[in-house]
Protein backbone atom coordinates (compact mmCIF):
# COMPACT_ATOMS: atom_id res chain seq x y z
CA UNK A 1 0.00 0.00 0.00
CA UNK A 2 2.81 2.37 0.88
CA UNK A 3 4.43 1.81 -2.48
CA UNK A 4 1.20 2.80 -4.24
CA UNK A 5 0.84 5.90 -2.08
CA UNK A 6 4.47 6.83 -2.71
CA UNK A 7 3.63 7.48 -6.36
CA UNK A 8 1.13 10.19 -5.44
CA UNK A 9 1.67 13.93 -5.43
CA UNK A 10 -0.13 15.88 -2.70
CA UNK A 11 -0.68 19.60 -2.08
CA UNK A 12 -1.44 20.71 1.49
CA UNK A 13 -3.28 24.06 1.60
CA UNK A 14 -3.67 25.63 5.05
CA UNK A 15 -2.91 29.12 6.42
CA UNK A 16 -1.59 27.64 9.67
CA UNK A 17 2.09 26.73 9.38
CA UNK A 18 1.68 24.23 12.25
CA UNK A 19 -1.30 22.52 10.58
CA UNK A 20 0.47 22.45 7.19
CA UNK A 21 3.55 20.89 8.69
CA UNK A 22 1.45 18.35 10.62
CA UNK A 23 -0.44 17.27 7.47
CA UNK A 24 2.79 17.03 5.47
CA UNK A 25 4.34 14.82 8.16
CA UNK A 26 1.30 12.53 8.01
CA UNK A 27 1.77 12.27 4.24
CA UNK A 28 5.48 11.56 4.61
CA UNK A 29 4.81 8.85 7.21
CA UNK A 30 2.47 7.19 4.69
CA UNK A 31 5.20 7.27 2.06
CA UNK A 32 4.16 10.28 -0.07
CA UNK A 33 7.35 11.65 -1.59
CA UNK A 34 6.02 14.43 -3.85
CA UNK A 35 4.69 17.09 -1.49
CA UNK A 36 3.72 20.74 -1.98
CA UNK A 37 2.22 23.28 0.39
CA UNK A 38 0.40 26.61 0.17
CA UNK A 39 -0.81 29.13 2.75
CA UNK A 40 -3.95 30.22 0.85
CA UNK A 41 -5.95 29.65 -2.30
CA UNK A 42 -3.94 32.03 -4.47
CA UNK A 43 -0.67 30.30 -3.59
CA UNK A 44 -2.32 26.91 -4.18
CA UNK A 45 -3.42 27.89 -7.69
CA UNK A 46 0.16 28.94 -8.49
CA UNK A 47 1.40 25.51 -7.39
CA UNK A 48 -1.29 23.81 -9.49
CA UNK A 49 -0.42 25.90 -12.54
CA UNK A 50 3.20 24.74 -12.32
CA UNK A 51 2.76 21.13 -11.17
CA UNK A 52 0.58 18.08 -11.70
CA UNK A 53 -1.02 17.23 -8.36
CA UNK A 54 -3.11 14.14 -7.59
CA UNK A 55 -4.68 15.13 -4.28
CA UNK A 56 -5.24 18.52 -2.65
CA UNK A 57 -5.90 18.92 1.07
CA UNK A 58 -7.97 22.10 1.41
CA UNK A 59 -8.62 23.98 4.64
CA UNK A 60 -11.84 26.01 4.32
CA UNK A 61 -10.80 28.95 6.53
CA UNK A 62 -7.95 30.83 4.88
CA UNK A 63 -7.18 34.51 4.17
CA UNK A 64 -6.90 36.08 0.70
CA UNK A 65 -8.74 33.17 -0.96
CA UNK A 66 -10.63 30.75 1.27
CA UNK A 67 -11.19 27.05 0.64
CA UNK A 68 -14.62 27.48 -0.95
CA UNK A 69 -13.24 29.98 -3.47
CA UNK A 70 -10.29 27.69 -4.16
CA UNK A 71 -12.62 24.74 -4.82
CA UNK A 72 -14.63 26.82 -7.28
CA UNK A 73 -11.46 27.96 -9.06
CA UNK A 74 -10.19 24.38 -9.35
CA UNK A 75 -13.53 23.38 -10.88
CA UNK A 76 -13.51 26.31 -13.31
CA UNK A 77 -9.98 25.48 -14.42
CA UNK A 78 -11.10 21.84 -14.87
CA UNK A 79 -8.08 20.54 -12.98
CA UNK A 80 -8.00 16.78 -12.55
CA UNK A 81 -6.90 16.86 -8.92
CA UNK A 82 -9.02 15.14 -6.29
CA UNK A 83 -9.75 17.00 -3.06
CA UNK A 84 -9.92 16.33 0.67
CA UNK A 85 -11.85 19.07 2.47
CA UNK A 86 -10.90 19.99 6.04
CA UNK A 87 -12.17 22.44 8.64
CA UNK A 88 -12.51 22.97 12.36
CA UNK A 89 -16.17 23.90 11.75
CA UNK A 90 -19.09 21.52 12.21
CA UNK A 91 -19.32 18.39 10.04
CA UNK A 92 -22.60 19.48 8.39
CA UNK A 93 -20.94 22.59 6.96
CA UNK A 94 -17.95 20.58 5.73
CA UNK A 95 -20.23 17.99 4.12
CA UNK A 96 -22.21 20.77 2.43
CA UNK A 97 -19.06 22.15 0.84
CA UNK A 98 -18.23 18.60 -0.27
CA UNK A 99 -21.63 18.36 -1.96
CA UNK A 100 -21.00 21.70 -3.66
CA UNK A 101 -17.61 20.50 -4.91
CA UNK A 102 -19.09 17.30 -6.33
CA UNK A 103 -21.84 19.32 -8.03
CA UNK A 104 -19.08 21.38 -9.64
CA UNK A 105 -17.59 18.17 -11.03
CA UNK A 106 -14.74 17.62 -8.59
CA UNK A 107 -13.72 14.23 -7.22
CA UNK A 108 -14.11 14.53 -3.44
CA UNK A 109 -12.35 11.68 -1.60
CA UNK A 110 -13.03 12.94 1.90
CA UNK A 111 -14.62 15.68 4.05
CA UNK A 112 -13.23 15.74 7.59
CA UNK A 113 -13.20 17.75 10.77
CA UNK A 114 -9.78 18.78 12.05
CA UNK A 115 -7.47 17.42 13.30
CA UNK A 116 -6.81 15.10 10.38
CA UNK A 117 -6.02 11.57 11.53
CA UNK A 118 -3.39 9.34 9.93
CA UNK A 119 -5.72 6.39 9.26
CA UNK A 120 -8.37 8.69 7.77
CA UNK A 121 -5.79 10.21 5.43
CA UNK A 122 -4.49 6.78 4.45
CA UNK A 123 -8.01 5.53 3.62
CA UNK A 124 -8.64 8.62 1.52
CA UNK A 125 -5.45 8.24 -0.48
CA UNK A 126 -6.10 4.54 -1.03
CA UNK A 127 -9.64 5.44 -2.17
CA UNK A 128 -8.11 7.83 -4.71
CA UNK A 129 -5.83 5.06 -6.01
CA UNK A 130 -8.75 2.61 -6.28
CA UNK A 131 -11.01 5.16 -8.00
CA UNK A 132 -8.23 5.99 -10.45
CA UNK A 133 -7.87 2.30 -11.35
CA UNK A 134 -11.60 1.93 -11.91
CA UNK A 135 -11.82 5.01 -14.13
CA UNK A 136 -8.81 3.85 -16.13
CA UNK A 137 -10.27 0.43 -16.85
CA UNK A 138 -12.13 0.05 -20.13
CA UNK A 139 -15.85 -0.11 -19.45
CA UNK A 140 -17.33 -3.54 -19.88
CA UNK A 141 -20.41 -3.81 -21.99
CA UNK A 142 -23.50 -4.22 -19.87
CA UNK A 143 -25.91 -6.91 -21.01
CA UNK A 144 -28.74 -4.46 -20.43
CA UNK A 145 -27.00 -1.51 -22.07
CA UNK A 146 -29.12 -0.08 -24.88
CA UNK A 147 -28.30 2.24 -27.75
CA UNK A 148 -30.00 5.30 -29.14
CA UNK A 149 -30.87 3.27 -32.23
CA UNK A 150 -32.66 0.66 -30.12
CA UNK A 151 -34.63 3.40 -28.34
CA UNK A 152 -35.52 4.99 -31.66
CA UNK A 153 -36.79 1.64 -32.94
CA UNK A 154 -38.76 1.08 -29.73
CA UNK A 155 -40.45 4.44 -30.21
CA UNK A 156 -41.22 3.68 -33.84
CA UNK A 157 -42.64 0.27 -32.90
CA UNK A 158 -44.51 1.68 -29.89
CA UNK A 159 -42.81 -0.81 -27.59
CA UNK A 160 -42.78 1.47 -24.55
CA UNK A 161 -45.64 1.31 -22.09
CA UNK A 162 -46.87 3.04 -18.94
CA UNK A 163 -47.46 1.84 -15.42
CA UNK A 164 -49.48 3.93 -12.96
CA UNK A 165 -48.90 4.38 -9.24
CA UNK A 166 -51.80 5.61 -7.06
CA UNK A 167 -51.65 8.84 -5.04
CA UNK A 168 -53.87 8.59 -1.97
CA UNK A 169 -55.11 11.03 0.64
CA UNK A 170 -53.17 10.55 3.84
CA UNK A 171 -56.41 10.83 5.79
CA UNK A 172 -58.82 8.11 4.73
CA UNK A 173 -56.74 6.71 1.86
CA UNK A 174 -58.99 8.04 -0.91
CA UNK A 175 -57.72 7.76 -4.49
CA UNK A 176 -56.86 11.25 -5.74
CA UNK A 177 -54.70 10.45 -8.74
CA UNK A 178 -52.07 8.30 -10.41
CA UNK A 179 -48.56 9.01 -11.63
CA UNK A 180 -47.68 7.73 -15.11
CA UNK A 181 -44.31 5.94 -15.14
CA UNK A 182 -42.55 4.87 -18.34
CA UNK A 183 -41.69 1.21 -18.82
CA UNK A 184 -39.65 -0.52 -21.55
CA UNK A 185 -39.39 -4.29 -21.82
CA UNK A 186 -36.67 -4.98 -24.39
CA UNK A 187 -37.28 -8.18 -26.40
CA UNK A 188 -33.88 -9.64 -25.48
CA UNK A 189 -32.51 -7.46 -22.64
CA UNK A 190 -35.54 -7.45 -20.34
CA UNK A 191 -36.72 -4.43 -18.39
CA UNK A 192 -34.69 -1.29 -19.07
CA UNK A 193 -34.57 1.26 -16.27
CA UNK A 194 -36.35 4.55 -17.03
CA UNK A 195 -33.28 6.35 -15.68
CA UNK A 196 -31.30 4.74 -18.52
CA UNK A 197 -33.59 5.31 -21.48
CA UNK A 198 -34.83 8.76 -20.45
CA UNK A 199 -31.24 9.96 -20.07
CA UNK A 200 -30.51 8.36 -23.45
CA UNK A 201 -33.46 10.21 -24.99
CA UNK A 202 -32.27 13.52 -23.52
CA UNK A 203 -28.70 12.99 -24.69
CA UNK A 204 -29.67 12.06 -28.25
CA UNK A 205 -32.44 14.57 -28.89
CA UNK A 206 -35.34 12.11 -28.62
CA UNK A 207 -36.93 13.44 -25.43
CA UNK A 208 -39.65 15.37 -27.25
CA UNK A 209 -40.64 12.32 -29.29
CA UNK A 210 -40.64 10.19 -26.14
CA UNK A 211 -42.73 12.75 -24.24
CA UNK A 212 -45.27 13.08 -27.04
CA UNK A 213 -45.68 9.32 -27.38
CA UNK A 214 -46.00 8.60 -23.65
CA UNK A 215 -48.34 11.50 -22.93
CA UNK A 216 -50.65 10.45 -25.73
CA UNK A 217 -50.71 6.94 -24.22
CA UNK A 218 -51.46 8.41 -20.79
CA UNK A 219 -54.32 10.53 -22.16
CA UNK A 220 -55.78 7.49 -23.93
CA UNK A 221 -55.91 5.63 -20.62
CA UNK A 222 -57.37 8.61 -18.77
CA UNK A 223 -60.11 8.96 -21.38
CA UNK A 224 -60.88 5.26 -20.97
CA UNK A 225 -61.08 5.59 -17.17
CA UNK A 226 -63.40 8.56 -17.53
CA UNK A 227 -65.75 6.37 -19.53
CA UNK A 228 -65.92 4.12 -16.45
CA UNK A 229 -66.75 7.16 -14.32
CA UNK A 230 -63.26 7.39 -12.79
CA UNK A 231 -62.11 11.02 -12.68
CA UNK A 232 -58.90 10.84 -10.67
CA UNK A 233 -55.96 13.10 -11.56
CA UNK A 234 -53.13 12.13 -13.89
CA UNK A 235 -49.53 13.10 -13.07
CA UNK A 236 -46.93 13.06 -15.82
CA UNK A 237 -43.20 13.85 -15.67
CA UNK A 238 -41.70 16.50 -17.93
CA UNK A 239 -37.99 16.58 -18.72
CA UNK A 240 -36.22 19.87 -17.90
CA UNK A 241 -35.23 19.96 -21.58
CA UNK A 242 -38.88 20.01 -22.61
CA UNK A 243 -39.48 23.22 -20.68
CA UNK A 244 -37.39 25.10 -23.25
CA UNK A 245 -39.73 24.04 -26.08
CA UNK A 246 -41.73 27.13 -27.07
CA UNK A 247 -44.45 24.97 -28.69
CA UNK A 248 -44.91 22.62 -25.73
CA UNK A 249 -47.81 24.43 -24.05
CA UNK A 250 -49.88 24.77 -27.21
CA UNK A 251 -49.31 21.10 -28.03
CA UNK A 252 -50.32 19.99 -24.52
CA UNK A 253 -53.50 22.06 -24.69
CA UNK A 254 -54.39 20.55 -28.06
CA UNK A 255 -53.77 17.03 -26.76
CA UNK A 256 -55.98 17.60 -23.73
CA UNK A 257 -58.74 19.02 -25.91
CA UNK A 258 -58.49 16.17 -28.45
CA UNK A 259 -58.85 13.52 -25.72
CA UNK A 260 -61.48 15.37 -23.70
CA UNK A 261 -59.18 15.78 -20.69
CA UNK A 262 -59.78 18.71 -18.34
CA UNK A 263 -56.45 20.52 -17.71
CA UNK A 264 -57.41 20.81 -14.03
CA UNK A 265 -57.16 17.01 -13.80
CA UNK A 266 -53.56 16.88 -15.09
CA UNK A 267 -50.42 17.56 -13.06
CA UNK A 268 -47.05 17.97 -14.76
CA UNK A 269 -44.12 17.05 -12.53
CA UNK A 270 -40.71 18.69 -12.89
CA UNK A 271 -37.68 18.00 -10.72
CA UNK A 272 -36.34 20.74 -8.51
CA UNK A 273 -33.04 20.51 -10.41
CA UNK A 274 -34.91 21.84 -13.46
CA UNK A 275 -34.89 25.16 -11.63
CA UNK A 276 -31.10 25.33 -11.81
CA UNK A 277 -30.96 25.59 -15.60
CA UNK A 278 -32.61 28.22 -17.79
CA UNK A 279 -34.84 29.51 -15.00
CA UNK A 280 -36.59 32.19 -17.05
CA UNK A 281 -37.48 29.77 -19.85
CA UNK A 282 -38.67 27.11 -17.40
CA UNK A 283 -40.84 29.54 -15.45
CA UNK A 284 -42.31 30.93 -18.70
CA UNK A 285 -43.47 27.46 -19.74
CA UNK A 286 -44.73 26.54 -16.26
CA UNK A 287 -46.60 29.84 -15.91
CA UNK A 288 -48.37 29.30 -19.23
CA UNK A 289 -49.32 25.77 -18.19
CA UNK A 290 -50.83 27.14 -14.98
CA UNK A 291 -52.72 29.80 -16.91
CA UNK A 292 -54.20 27.06 -19.09
CA UNK A 293 -55.44 25.28 -15.96
CA UNK A 294 -52.85 22.51 -15.55
CA UNK A 295 -51.27 21.78 -12.17
CA UNK A 296 -47.50 21.85 -11.57
CA UNK A 297 -45.61 19.68 -9.07
CA UNK A 298 -42.01 20.08 -7.95
CA UNK A 299 -40.80 16.46 -7.93
CA UNK A 300 -38.06 14.77 -5.88
CA UNK A 301 -37.85 17.71 -3.48
CA UNK A 302 -34.95 17.17 -1.09
CA UNK A 303 -32.51 15.66 -3.59
CA UNK A 304 -31.26 18.86 -5.25
CA UNK A 305 -30.49 22.44 -4.34
CA UNK A 306 -33.80 24.27 -4.63
CA UNK A 307 -34.53 26.63 -1.76
CA UNK A 308 -37.57 28.52 -0.52
CA UNK A 309 -36.76 31.57 -2.67
CA UNK A 310 -36.59 29.46 -5.84
CA UNK A 311 -39.80 27.64 -4.97
CA UNK A 312 -41.58 30.94 -4.43
CA UNK A 313 -40.74 31.93 -8.03
CA UNK A 314 -42.27 28.82 -9.53
CA UNK A 315 -46.03 28.68 -10.20
CA UNK A 316 -46.29 25.27 -8.57
CA UNK A 317 -49.39 23.79 -6.95
CA UNK A 318 -47.77 20.73 -5.40
CA UNK A 319 -44.55 19.73 -3.66
CA UNK A 320 -43.49 16.07 -3.87
CA UNK A 321 -41.21 15.18 -0.97
CA UNK A 322 -38.56 12.65 -1.97
CA UNK A 323 -38.23 9.23 -0.34
CA UNK A 324 -34.82 10.23 1.04
CA UNK A 325 -36.56 12.66 3.43
CA UNK A 326 -39.43 10.31 4.22
CA UNK A 327 -37.87 6.91 4.84
CA UNK A 328 -36.71 6.27 8.44
CA UNK A 329 -37.73 9.76 9.62
CA UNK A 330 -39.45 8.00 12.53
CA UNK A 331 -36.10 6.90 13.96
CA UNK A 332 -33.92 9.83 12.83
CA UNK A 333 -34.75 13.00 14.80
CA UNK A 334 -32.76 15.36 12.55
CA UNK A 335 -34.38 13.93 9.44
CA UNK A 336 -37.82 14.22 11.01
CA UNK A 337 -37.11 17.88 11.78
CA UNK A 338 -36.11 18.54 8.17
CA UNK A 339 -39.20 16.69 6.95
CA UNK A 340 -41.46 18.69 9.27
CA UNK A 341 -39.93 22.00 8.18
CA UNK A 342 -40.37 20.99 4.52
CA UNK A 343 -44.06 20.27 5.11
CA UNK A 344 -44.45 23.64 6.89
CA UNK A 345 -42.67 25.40 4.03
CA UNK A 346 -45.03 23.84 1.49
CA UNK A 347 -48.07 24.80 3.55
CA UNK A 348 -46.85 28.39 3.87
CA UNK A 349 -46.45 28.48 0.09
CA UNK A 350 -50.00 27.09 -0.29
CA UNK A 351 -48.72 23.92 -1.96
CA UNK A 352 -50.31 20.49 -1.73
CA UNK A 353 -47.82 18.11 -0.11
CA UNK A 354 -47.19 14.65 -1.54
CA UNK A 355 -44.81 12.18 0.12
CA UNK A 356 -43.41 9.66 -2.35
CA UNK A 357 -41.56 6.44 -1.71
CA UNK A 358 -43.59 5.56 1.41
CA UNK A 359 -42.58 1.98 2.22
CA UNK A 360 -43.37 1.29 5.88
CA UNK A 361 -46.13 1.79 8.41
CA UNK A 362 -43.74 3.96 10.46
CA UNK A 363 -43.20 6.26 7.46
CA UNK A 364 -46.96 6.55 6.98
CA UNK A 365 -47.66 7.38 10.64
CA UNK A 366 -45.09 10.17 10.65
CA UNK A 367 -46.64 11.68 7.51
CA UNK A 368 -50.09 11.39 9.04
CA UNK A 369 -48.90 13.20 12.19
CA UNK A 370 -47.23 15.96 10.15
CA UNK A 371 -50.36 16.64 8.13
CA UNK A 372 -49.03 15.66 4.70
CA UNK A 373 -51.87 15.78 2.14
CA UNK A 374 -51.13 12.84 -0.18
CA UNK A 375 -49.00 9.68 -0.05
CA UNK A 376 -47.55 7.44 -2.72
CA UNK A 377 -45.38 4.35 -2.42
CA UNK A 378 -45.06 0.59 -2.21
CA UNK A 379 -46.63 0.49 1.25
CA UNK A 380 -49.95 1.28 -0.44
CA UNK A 381 -49.55 0.14 -4.04
CA UNK A 382 -46.79 -0.50 -6.55
CA UNK A 383 -46.93 0.92 -10.10
CA UNK A 384 -49.47 -1.10 -12.07
CA UNK A 385 -50.34 -1.58 -15.71
CA UNK A 386 -53.80 -0.24 -16.68
CA UNK A 387 -55.82 -3.46 -16.31
CA UNK A 388 -54.21 -4.21 -12.96
CA UNK A 389 -54.93 -0.65 -11.80
CA UNK A 390 -58.64 -1.03 -12.57
CA UNK A 391 -58.75 -4.30 -10.65
CA UNK A 392 -56.97 -2.64 -7.70
CA UNK A 393 -59.43 0.26 -7.71
CA UNK A 394 -62.33 -2.22 -7.57
CA UNK A 395 -61.03 -4.44 -4.76
CA UNK A 396 -57.48 -3.65 -3.62
CA UNK A 397 -58.21 -0.14 -2.39
CA UNK A 398 -61.02 -1.20 -0.06
CA UNK A 399 -58.84 -4.02 1.27
CA UNK A 400 -56.06 -1.52 1.99
CA UNK A 401 -58.45 0.68 3.96
CA UNK A 402 -59.70 -2.28 6.00
CA UNK A 403 -56.12 -3.28 6.83
CA UNK A 404 -55.37 0.23 8.10
CA UNK A 405 -58.54 0.30 10.20
CA UNK A 406 -57.32 -2.76 12.11
CA UNK A 407 -53.91 -1.27 12.88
Amino acid sequence: MKSAISDLSVLVTDDSLTQRQYAKELCQDLGVSSLYDAANGVDALEVLDANSVDVILIDLEMPIMDGVELIRSIAQKKLNSSVIILSAKDPILIASVGTMAEADGLHVIGTFQKPLLADVLQCSLLRFIQDSKVSAEPKKANDNEVTALELSEALANRDLTLAFQPKLTTQGLLLRGVEALARWRHPTKGMISPAVFIELAERHGMIDALTHYLLEEAFKHKRSWQQYGLRFHLAFNLSPLSLADADLVDWLCKMANDYGIAPAEVTFEVTENALLGELASAIRTLARLRLKGFHIAIDDYGTGFANAQQLSRVPATELKIDRSLVHSAAVRPQQKTILASTVDLAKNLKLTTVAEGVETEEDYKILLDLGVDLVQGYYFAKPMFPDDLLAWVKTGLSQLRKQQEHK
